[in-house]
Parts: structure tokens; sequence; C-alpha cells
């Protein structure tokens, strides 16, 4: 079983798909390689912390909105503690993207950036007129160490373990959640932002101001604003289909429980025409069955998800739908099955997905297929009542500066990185993305950029893991925009209101090696190698294993932010 991702962009999956990156964009392809945990020794002996976010605002940047790019269509401003908004989208790109800023970033210094990459680097800064076009507009040379992003928690692990770290280092949230002890060694290795970003201080950064300032409260470690954040979208998920074949064959896109959802299943599988309904769908029935995301909070006492009996209901209809054979049989045989290859070709229909892929897949398979099109399942509940969403933190990777770096060149370090904050529709944002005009892109229909061969040879996505900018919904798709819009804001007010929402959590090292190995034991149940009845058995194991120390750990974390 896959564990349940706590936000949007805690895989690198989910972070290439949310920035609109598929194997196509990136450097030779590759990009969606395995991601492995680290295997060397991590900093720190362990322990977790936990603050609530809305007592951080006081660290955080004043928000202040860039006025020069206006999406086409709105989105949904959160007033949730800790949810991100629903990004706006753009149905067209820009005729003329105009400049952000109004002078060079730099002041002519040299920095060392580790950021990784998925897929084979392009040339380095010497042999790289990507690289020397955009250091030459911020007025600095960033000289990046580009590293594989599939061993990047190993790498990472061993500079912060070795006190060897560069003048910018990038940090994806994923990676984050892998170190027993992350927030001692953000101390030792990282220098403190607090001075240069707190409150109006961030006015000579202003698209630093622009991120969300839930964003910069979960830059904040042990009282400090360590970070510059890269925003998130609320949904970890949906269900996409393909709605071309839907509408060709009448089937119901709108399901309303989860027995019609079963009832479709078995009216699409057709084993002999190699069509099944379902690739991965579990995921989303965790929602779907009102499970909660990770913790329950009734009369006094915190309930995980494991022990509620929806998520044992949830494991029922599982076991049915697999026994059944709903699903593809590459999924149910753990082949690492390419879902996308196979919604491609019809072998299945209906799969659990970020909406970034949702973009990817329209890039993989329109060209060969004009009619291909995507929808997603408005969010249902199993028995027909109201429907329950997850939604994730604020920000999902963190870019860090050395310690102990000179005044002047902190500042600098943040004036580059207020330029590689430069939003969708301005020059910034276009030169770092695409490159140069007439070298590396040149503009198809719709004045979209389409990269050149030496474009697909040097520019790699590097500058844009540097600094966050606010996100949007892409305008590649006018189509899928306008849907993926109405989604995203029709299911919002079905955002889960959990119990420790705006409370930034690192969560007990010990209670996170649980996850993984406990949800495979329920895999086991779902896909029919266990009876329904070991639950109860693996619920034990859980508890007795750590379940029952992290129950006790975020009970005082309630009750420390008055919540118990």
């Amino acid at each position: 079983m896959t564990p349940l991702p706590q936000g949007a962009m805690t895989s690198r999956r989910g972070f290439l798909g949310l920035v609109g990156l598929s194997a196509a964009a990136v450097a030779g392809g590759g990009l969606l390689g395995g991601c492995s945990a680290p295997s060397s020794p991590r900093p720190g002996s362990g322990g977790a912390t936990a603050a609530a976010a809305d007592k951080l605002t006081s660290l955080t940047p004043t928000y202040a909105a860039f006025p020069g790019v206006k999406p086409d269509l709105p989105g949904t401003v959160s007033t949730l503690p800790g949810v991100p908004d629903v990004s706006g989208g753009f149905t067209s790109y820009p005729a003329a993207p105009a400049a952000a800023l109004p002078r060079k970033a730099g002041r002519g210094g040299t920095y060392k950036a580790m950021t990784p990459l998925w897929g084979p680097p392009p040339p380095g800064l010497a042999d790289n007129s990507y690289f020397q076009a955009v250091n030459a507009d911020i007025g600095a040379t960033v000289e990046f160490q580009i590293t594989d992003g599939t061993v990047y928690g190993d790498k990472t692990i061993a500079r912060l373990a070795a006190g060897d770290v560069p003048d910018i280092m990038v940090i994806p949230s994923w990676e984050i959640d892998k170190m027993a002890d992350f927030n001692t060694a953000v101390d030792k290795a990282f220098e403190d932002l607090t001075p240069y970003l707190q409150g109006d201080k961030v006015k000579p950064y202003p698209l630093l101001a622009n991120l969300p300032t839930a964003a910069w409260q979960w830059s904040v470690w042990n009282d400090k604003l360590m970070a510059v954040p890269f925003p998130t979208e609320p949904y970890p998920f949906g269900l996409l289909y393909r709605k071309d074949l839907f509408d060709k064959n009448g089937w119901n896109a709108n399901p309303k429980s989860a027995d019609e959802l079963y009832q479709l299943g078995k009216e699409i599988t057709d084993p002999k025409a190699k069509r099944w309904a379902f690739g991965s769908i579990h995921e989303m029935m965790w929602p779907t069955f009102r499970v909660p995301q990770d913790w329950r909070y009734e009369s006094g006492k915190l309930v995980h998800k494991y022990e509620t009996p929806e998520f044992e209901q949830m494991l029922a209809f599982m076991q049915k739908v697999f026994k059944e054979g709903l699903v593809h049989p590459n999924v149910t045989s753990s082949k690492g099955a390419n879902e996308k290859d196979l919604i491609g070709a019809g072998q299945i229909l209906v799969y659990r997905d970020g909406l970034g892929g949702w973009k990817e897949l329209l890039q993989q398979h329109r060209g060969k297929n004009p009619d291909f099109a995507i929808g997603v399942f408005p969010v249902f509940a199993h028995d027909g009542g109201k429907p329950l969403m997850y939604h994730g933190t604020a920000a999902g990777i963190f870019t860090f500066v050395k310690k102990g770096l000179p005044k002047e060149k902190v500042e600098e370090i943040l004036s580059i990185l207020n330029w590689t904050a430069a939003p969708f529709g301005t020059k910034e944002y276009e030169l770092a993305t695409f490159g140069v005009e007439g070298k590396h892109f040149t503009r198809g229909g719709n004045g979209i950029p389409e990269p050149t061969d030496l474009g697909r040879k040097e520019v790699a996505y590097t500058y844009g893991f540097l600094g966050g900018r606010p996100l949007y919904v892409d305008w590649s798709y006018p189509d899928a925009v306008k849907l993926n819009l109405e989604w995203q804001n029709a299911t919002f007010p079905f955002i889960e209101k959990a119990p420790f929402d705006g409370i930034r959590i690192q969560r007990p090292s010990k209670y996170s090696g649980l996850q993984i190995p406990t949800e495979d034991k329920f895999t086991d149940i779902m896909r029919g190698r266990r009876p329904i009845g070991d639950v109860k058995q693996i619920v034990t194991e859980w508890r007795r294993d750590g379940g029952d120390e992290a129950r006790d750990f975020y009970m005082k974390v309630l009750r420390d932010n008055g919540r118990a």
C-alpha cells in the first residue's frame, strides 16, 4: 500500500506534476524514476517538534501581492489554518511577458547551489548558454551542483552530517521527513533568515513577499525563519478518468457512492477487450469512506485512522474490487505498472493521481490522439452522504542559505531567490523556465514556447527549485484548466477539518518508520492475501511498535496548543 501523502508535494512525483513537468520536459527524460529511501546515517538522534502556524506569523514576511499578473480564472482563498489556497488559472500564454524587477538582482557574486534532477544532467556552466544567460540576467553566478534526485536524500544527509553544505541548498519536504532530527541539523547548517525577511524587512524582496503567508509559516524551525518555501496546492490527489471514452460510451462519470463506483467498475471491465475499470484507486477510497487523514479527536481521545471502523470498511470494499478483477492485473501484481501508459491505451479508465498528472497525461497522449481528454470525478462519500477530502501542508520544498556567510552575501542570495520567485507571466519566469527566445525556444501556436534542440539539451529545471513562486493552473490546455479549477473550487468546502490543522509538526521518527511496513500488511488484506479479520492483529502490532507512543506525543501537542 502506498503511504498516503500528507500534502500535494510530499513526493517528487507530486512536485514534478505540480510544476507541470514531465519526462519529456527535463534534460533527456527519465524524470519520474523511483525514489529510494536513504541508507546512510541520519543526522541527529531522533525526536519531534510541533508549533502552531498561527503563532509563527510574527516571524514571517508581511504579505504583499505582486500586481503584475492576474489569472484568467479565479481560485479559492483559504481561510482554514495551514491549508493552501486554490490557485487561479490561465487559459492562454501571455503575449508580452513584462519584467517583474526594475534592475539586476545580483551584485556579481558567485554561489554554489545544490538541487535535485530526475534525469541526465545538462552541460555544466562553462558549456551551457542557458545557465550563462540566466546568470547574466540575474547579475550573479549560480553554479549548480546538480544531484541525482533518486539519491538526493542520501547525498543531503551525508553533507549535513559532514557539515559540508553549499551556499544554497534545496531540500524537499519528503527528504526532510526521512531525517530523524532535522530541527537540530537545520540550526547547525543554515542561516537564520528572520533578521532579513521578518515583517516589513522583506520589502527589498517584493517577489518573496508575494509568497503565501501559510507557506512561510511552514519554513520556521526552532522559532526562526530558516528557509524560502515553495508553495503547494491543497489536494494530494483525485480520481482521474478518460473523459473522451466515458463520453463516447455513456458511462457514469459522477458516481455518488461506493456501490455506484463498484457497479461502474463491473460495467467497464472486459478482460477479453483488455479493458479494466481501475488502476490504483485505494488512496482515494480513504477519504471516500471518511477515514481521517491521520488522527481523529473525539470524546477527549485521539483515534488513529487504522483504528476507525471506516478504515476496515474501506479495506473490505477494496478487497471486493480486487477479488472481482476490476483492477488492471499489472497493478494487482505490484509490477510498478505505468498507469499513465495504461490509461492512454484505454486499458484502465480510472486511477488516482495528483492534479499535476492531468497535464502530463495530455502532453503524453493528445499529440497521438486529438480526442484524448481527462476529467476528474467529483468527490463523493461511500454512503452517498457528505463527502470528505484531504488537504496538504502549505509548502513542500525549502531553500536554505549556508550558515555563517557575511551579511552582504546573504542579502545577495536572497535577491537571487527573489528573482527566481518571479511568477508566471513575467520575463524572469520565462527565461528561467524556457531559456532565451530564438535560441532555446521558439513560439508555437498561441505564442506558447516550444523548445529547440539546444533547449532540450541545455535547459533543465534548476533555477525553479531555488525560490518558490506562486502556483497557477497551467495554460497549456484551456479546456483542462477550466475543468481543473471547477473541480478544485467545488471540492474546497469538503476539505477535512483535522485536529492538527495549522500546527507544524515534525513527526516522531519511530512513528514515521511504522507507516510503510504497516500499510504493506493492509495491502495484503486488500488483495486477498490475508483475511479482513487480521485488521485487529495488525493494529495491535502497530500500537505496540510505536503507535501508542505517537498517540502520547500528539496528545501533548493538542494540550500544548489548547485543543485538548
